[in-house]
């Protein structure tokens, strides 16, 4: 009986070391941020992966969290990614789609494994995340259809301004932005052409100089605006102007970008062509840390609210030496 005794406190004091091991080891374990981003495809997502992973690594260091960041140029590489870091049982989930549709499984996979995701700038139709979080699509367009009017007021009293657009990709962002044009902009503005850049200076330039080099004289000549999606399309569109020696005369008077970077504020003062305007409305690669950010609010235990926007502020001829000197030019060229 008392060897039986004996074995049981033994086995007793063994259980409630493992018992005790197994808290602490709980206990040591830091909570997992998991980031995922697409690849740099062109300068905007390439300033944007630097300012995501420095606000994380910087993040973690202060608030001692570990974290997995990942990036991946097609949808089906981002699937794989958030399966990966899923499996490593994060605390928190920060996405930013290639393409919000082609994730919707990989997003749903998350919410079910009750892993707070918060969805960056390209969003999910149809999914309602913890938190969406992106720069105001929806008043860039808006805005840009004001701005429009204001400055061909005269012409549009007169009739019809024809224009040319040229979009981002297919995803909501370039929808929110073309909806909310047109629910501004006057309905005497006439589109004659609508391209798709995928966000690239140099499909931009090809598609403006296929524009110019095909249509005829009277086609050409009765453009009068641009509206882009990005300034990084603007630069191609420039290019292919400056570029243009046929017989039409150019009278393109007003081009539009979005993001508000160095080169665009170049173009105010050396854009190489006479007779036209720009302007451009602030969408900076820095404000991906606000999601950061968010991300950082679920490791401390705050709710989320479900939808975030960035504001944006109209940048022209006017006012862009001051937005130079502002704290948002400052931090997106901080690294």
């Amino acid at each position: 009986m008392k060897r039986v005794l004996a074995s049981l406190a033994i086995l007793l004091v063994a259980t409630s070391f493992v018992f005790a091991s197994g808290a602490k080891e709980s206990a040591d374990k830091k909570q997992l941020m998991g980031v995922v981003t697409p690849s740099a495809d062109h300068g905007f997502t390439a300033e944007s992966i630097q300012h995501c992973e420095a606000q994380v690594k910087a993040l973690a260091a202060e608030h001692g969290f570990d974290y997995r960041f990942m990036t991946a140029a097609e949808s089906g590489e981002q699937s794989n990614a958030v399966e990966t870091i899923l499996g490593m049982k994060p605390d928190v989930m920060i996405l930013w789609p290639v393409t919000g549709d082609e994730l919707r499984s990989a997003a749903q996979s998350v919410m079910e494994a009750g892993v707070p995701l918060i969805v960056y700038d390209r969003f999910i139709e149809g999914l309602t995340p913890d938190a969406e979080i992106s720069g105001d699509n929806v008043a860039i367009g808006v805005g840009a259809g004001k701005y429009f009017n204001e400055y061909f007021k005269e012409d549009l009293a007169k009739g019809n301004v024809n224009y040319l657009e040229f979009k981002g990709d297919s995803s909501t962002v370039p929808m929110e932005r073309t909806n909310g044009f047109l629910s501004t902009a006057s309905s005497k503005f006439n589109l004659v052409q609508s391209f798709v850049t995928n966000w690239s200076q140099q499909t931009a330039m090809e598609q403006m100089e296929n524009f110019l080099n095909t249509k005829s004289k009277e086609e050409i000549e009765s453009i009068k605006a641009i509206w882009t999606h990005d300034d990084e399309i603007v630069f191609g569109i420039v290019e292919a102007l400056k570029n243009y020696h046929g017989s039409a005369k150019i009278n393109i008077r007003l081009v539009n970008g979005v993001s508000g970077g160095e080169g665009f504020m170049n173009l105010f003062e050396n854009s190489g062509l006479t007779g036209i305007d720009f302007m451009t409305y602030t969408f900076s690669p820095s404000m991906v840390r606000d999601a950061v950010d968010l991300g950082l609010k679920v490791l401390q235990g705050e709710k989320l609210e479900k939808n975030y926007k960035v504001p944006t502020e109209m940048i022209d001829k006017t006012n862009y030496e001051s937005y130079m000197q502002g704290n948002l030019y400052k931090t997106r060229y901080s690294l």
